[in-house]
């Protein structure tokens, strides 16, 4: 029984988080697309040559720049040093996307590979856990329940750091970028970043939200995994 209220707690604490960071999808949904926005930002470079004047600035030309049209996730791989750019055509927010990556090249890579190390010792971790309970090695759930919050909380404080950062510093970049660019108006400019800046103000709750709620429907999936074994 107990874990059954556990397992409620879990559920009702994604609904709390929504509430509490006022996440609102169709707001979210309503950022991905301004084309106003979008007519200013076409008279800056590609991409892949954005990227390289970012890093330039940031003075970390090594980092690896690919630019692919088979996925809409823009990211930087901290293991290769590569920075892969998503198909972002007539998006507004290339600029920023870009400059959070650049961003994501400098950060401390003690913590970058950390993340990416404990990411996958967490899933494998979770798994493990999921088939000692199946196979009814594990009877006390308690235990490996524990472990994987514990785990969670780790994983959770160091990705959240690491995403918020880039995102705040990110901004500061495009300013910098624009301003020494010159390519558009002072007022155009001011558009882009005071759009730029609403993004982030809707975008790190978000961004926190999720990466706990995430977390929370690990932690839930195995409750419920651990409850149905217990049923038989």
């Amino acid at each position: 029984m107990e874990y059954v209220i556990c397992l409620v707690i879990l559920i009702l604490t994604i609904v709390f988080l929504k509430f509490i960071f006022k996440v609102n999808f169709a707001e979210l949904k309503k950022l991905q697309e301004n084309e106003g926005i979008s007519k200013i930002t076409d008279n800056f470079p590609e991409n892949v040559e954005i990227a390289k004047e970012y890093l330039e600035m940031l003075e970390n030309e090594e980092v690896i720049i690919e630019e692919t049209h088979d996925s809409k996730t823009s990211l930087y791989l901290v293991m290769t040093n590569k920075i892969v750019i998503a198909d972002m055509k007539n998006n507004y927010a290339r600029l920023q996307v870009i400059a959070h990556e650049c961003i994501h090249s400098i950060q401390d890579r003690r913590l970058l590979l950390f993340n990416f190390i404990f990411s996958n010792i967490f899933i494998l971790s979770f798994l493990t856990c999921i088939i000692l309970t199946i196979l009814k090695v594990v009877s006390n759930i308690s235990i490996p329940l524990f472990i994987l919050t514990f785990m969670s909380l780790i994983q959770f404080s160091v990705r959240s750091f690491l995403e918020i950062d880039a995102m705040i510093r990110s901004r500061f970049l495009v300013k910098e970028y624009i301003e020494k660019k010159q390519i558009i108006a002072s007022c155009e400019a001011n558009i882009i970043l005071d759009e730029y800046e609403r993004t982030n103000k809707v975008g790190i709750p978000f961004v926190i939200y999720n990466l706990l709620t995430v977390h929370i429907l690990w932690l839930a999936t195995y409750l419920i995994v651990g409850i149905v074994m217990k049923m038989f």
